[in-house]
This record gives C-alpha cells, structure tokens and sequence, in this order.
C-alpha cells in the first residue's frame, strides 16, 4: 500500500512540474566557501548564522564540492576544530550533475534515486546554480496556492 502510495504521489508531483525547467526553479545564489576552512568555523560562521543548507567548496576558484548538514554529521564533533572542509565535503566527482534545460520532474527523480536533496546544475564544468527538493515543494505549493 505505501508503494503505490509513494507512486501516485510522484506522479502528482511530476504532472505539477509539467513543462516547468530546472531553471525556472533553481537557486542561483550559490554560497561558496574555502575548502581549507574548518569544520568548527564553517559550522559556527555558515550553517547557524545564515540558514543556508548547502555550500560549494572551490579550491583555487574552481569548484571542489559541496558541503551540507549531512557530510559535517559524519565527522566526530571533537575533530571539527581540526578537520577541514574540503575533508568532509562530497567531491564534485561523487556528484550528479543536471542541466538547467532539463525537466524540473527529472531533477526530483533523481534526487530520490541518488538520495540527496540538492543537485548542482552545470553546463560545460560551469556551476550554474543549485536545485533543491525545497526549491521544488516550495514552487509546487505555490502553483497550488495561485490555482495554476
């Protein structure tokens, strides 16, 4: 019952993001950070004081990764004042990638495939922006409360 409950809900969400784009939807204002940053000030100074969830690590302007709640949880707290960002943070060849003219509906299979709740969107080795499972509930809730 929960799996073909979990199917009807995945289809109603995909017939709400009909003909919308990751582009339509996705964030653009990518919060970037030095991969040689501690854990404990990436923490302190990034996480709790600005709300934001997920960061772009770049190492010499280039981008290394990203860095959420999730990857600093898997590193012991007592060694956060030594482990540096670019530690913990999940490699930019780890990631999945989706392009900003690909269907908003594929971004959000493949976050529950991949099991992750952002995807980068890049074009050509070029971050473009991010997309979220929020940035896509919140688009959907939206649309539902204008009647679209």
């Amino acid at each position: 019952m929960d799996a073909a409950r979990a199917s009807a809900t995945q289809v109603e969400l995909a017939e709400g993001l009909r003909g919308v784009r990751v582009r339509d939807v996705m964030s653009r204002d990518c919060p970037t950070i030095p991969g040689q940053m501690s854990l404990q000030r990436f923490a302190e100074e990034y996480l709790l004081r600005t709300g934001q969830r997920c960061f772009v690590v770049v190492d010499d302007s280039r981008i290394a990764g990203l860095i959420t709640p999730h990857e600093v949880k898997e590193v012991p707290c007592e060694r956060w004042l030594k482990a540096t960002v670019a530690e913990a943070m999940r490699p930019l060849a780890q990631l999945r990638t989706i392009r900003a003219d690909a269907p908003a509906a594929d971004a959000l299979e493949m976050m529950g495939r991949e099991d992750v709740n952002q995807l980068p969107v890049a074009a050509n080795a070029h971050l473009e922006g991010i997309i979220s499972r929020g940035h896509l509930m919140s688009f959907l809730r939206t649309r539902a409360e204008l009647d679209m």
